[in-house]
């Protein structure tokens, strides 16, 4: 297991709407002392990268060239998902958005890129979340996704879920995410635990960590209180990390490390880069729990 974060953990910047872009966000990842990256694609599908254009693969070859130069791998990536910025209300929206995901699969094999989190979807006339209807629903829903992935040599991480307030969603158990990884039945289906979402859903995750085990090959490190998605550094919520760290370990968990903190786009510019080495010596105190 080894220490690593999103290049969001330099993508937002307080009182601006333009994004920090890849390049910097990589070299200021490294400063801080992160060696290990989780290539986050969220905002590809609402054209807030530079990853849309005709020009992605001169622009990823880039990425990849400074990367190498670094010395920085790219373990994980995130692909985009159907979240409240999306706007899909017509065919031709939806279709970018599938060809934005298919893209980011493909960004991700160029990149050397493991696992690949995909979010697993919910049918919309299935408010009871039936099981079966739901892994027939993902299936049929990332049919391309799937076989993309398995050409390209990528494994997808279907990640566990939050429900939005009443809303139930799929993906929220460890039993549906490991009824969808066997429906799909490829060594390049594995599971992303990620631990905010778990606390809010759970009242203990340590259970379903030992459960799913090995079966996690993506992790999304961050805290909160149980109620939002603050997605803030470990120890300022009320996740029990110690507990955390050790059931990965016991469960034979060897996935990455990966931060997915939004609270260093919230720093003033000066104060960015230190928020970060100490994001980076917080995690390296994580590690020593990995036991």
């Amino acid at each position: 297991m080894r220490l690593g974060t999103m290049t969001t953990l330099f993508r937002d910047q307080r009182g601006k709407t333009e994004h920090i872009g890849y390049l910097e966000s990589i070299r200021r990842c490294y400063d801080a002392g992160f060696r290990v990256l989780d290539f986050n694609m969220c905002a590809l599908s609402r054209r807030q990268t530079n990853l849309h254009g005709e020009d992605w693969r001169r622009n990823v070859e880039e990425i990849r060239n400074e990367a190498e130069k670094l010395g920085v791998e790219f373990s994980q990536s995130h692909l985009p998902y159907r979240g409240r910025l999306e706007k899909l209300d017509t065919e031709e929206d939806r279709q970018f958005f599938r060809d934005m995901t298919l893209r980011a699969i493909e960004i991700s094999a160029m990149l050397g890129v493991k696992w690949a989190v995909i979010h697993p979807e919910t049918p919309q006339d299935n408010p009871a979340c039936d099981l079966q209807a739901g892994i027939r629903y993902n299936l049929q829903l990332f049919d391309r996704e799937l076989e993309l992935a398995h050409k390209l040599n990528v494994g997808l991480a279907f990640e566990n879920m939050a429900d939005r307030g009443m809303r139930r969603r799929f993906g929220v158990t460890a039993y549906e995410l490991e009824s969808l990884m066997d429906a799909c039945a490829s060594p390049l289906v594995g599971i992303c635990w990620d631990v905010g979402h778990a606390n809010r859903m759970l009242d203990d995750q340590i259970p379903a960590i030992l459960r799913l085990g090995s079966r996690i090959k993506a992790l999304h490190i961050d805290d909160n209180r149980g109620e939002q998605d603050l997605h803030v550094m470990p120890f300022l919520g009320n996740i029990p990390w110690e507990d955390v760290m050790h059931a990965l370990y016991v469960g034979g968990c060897q996935a990455d490390l990966i931060y997915e903190i939004g609270i260093n786009g919230k720093m003033p510019a000066p104060l960015m880069d230190l928020s970060a080495r100490y994001c980076c010596q917080v995690g390296e105190y994580l590690l020593s729990l990995y036991k």
